[in-house]
């Protein structure tokens, strides 16, 4: 993770994201079923409650500061009139799988998630060009951890399928603007939120 973040994130920037934050009372329940096995493992860093997570747009090549004001409140209209169309709708959210760099939370079905973030992508685009948004976070998910240090996935997965089968409805009907800040050393991203972004109720 910490090789990832060297070659993606230099030291002194803070970006732009696209995120889905879900609804506290919703994800706590999910959450707080893990966190006895996350606070167990000496090879991950349990991500704080606060700062759990969906990115679905991150704006490379350039920090958030270098970004001038006028450009923002265009990110955050054209954003805005994206997604203002766009039905509210619910994801299940669980179980928690471990992977090479995280532990995360899969989002399904993914359908709708992913229509969504397509829309957000494309409209950031439009503001900052397709190649500033071209990154891509695979398949819906919420990440609970990440790697600190060397582990087994398998002996992790175990001890995570027997910890719950608890599954948490999760509501999308916001999208949220932040300016994200990654700590290396706690192994968490954390967030000044620019703008709320709603979807259609």
């Amino acid at each position: 993770m910490v090789e990832q973040l060297k070659l993606r994130w230099p030291a002194d920037w803070t970006k732009l994201h696209v995120y889905f934050v879900p609804d506290p009372a919703e994800i706590k329940p999910i959450a707080d079923a893990y966190r006895g096995v996350l606070d167990s493992l000496d090879c991950v860093a349990r991500q704080p409650e606060e700062w759990l997570h969906a990115t679905m747009m991150v704006l490379d090549g350039v920090p958030a500061r270098d970004v001038p004001a006028e450009q923002r409140a265009e990110l955050i209209d054209r954003l805005g009139k994206a997604v203002a169309e766009v039905p509210s709708f619910t994801v299940t959210c669980g179980p928690a799988v471990a992977g090479r760099s995280t532990v995360t939370l899969d989002m399904v079905p993914d359908k709708d998630f992913v229509a969504l973030a397509e829309l957000v992508k494309a409209a950031a685009g439009e503001v900052f060009g397709p190649e500033a948004v071209k990154y891509t976070n695979n398949r819906p998910h919420i990440t609970l951890a990440y790697a600190t240090g060397d582990g087994d996935s398998g002996i992790i997965q175990d001890k995570l399928r027997y910890a719950t089968d608890l599954r948490v409805p999760l509501t999308v009907d916001a999208v949220r603007l932040v300016d994200v800040l990654v700590d290396a050393e706690l192994f968490q991203f954390r967030w000044e939120e620019l703008a709320a972004l709603p979807l259609r109720s």
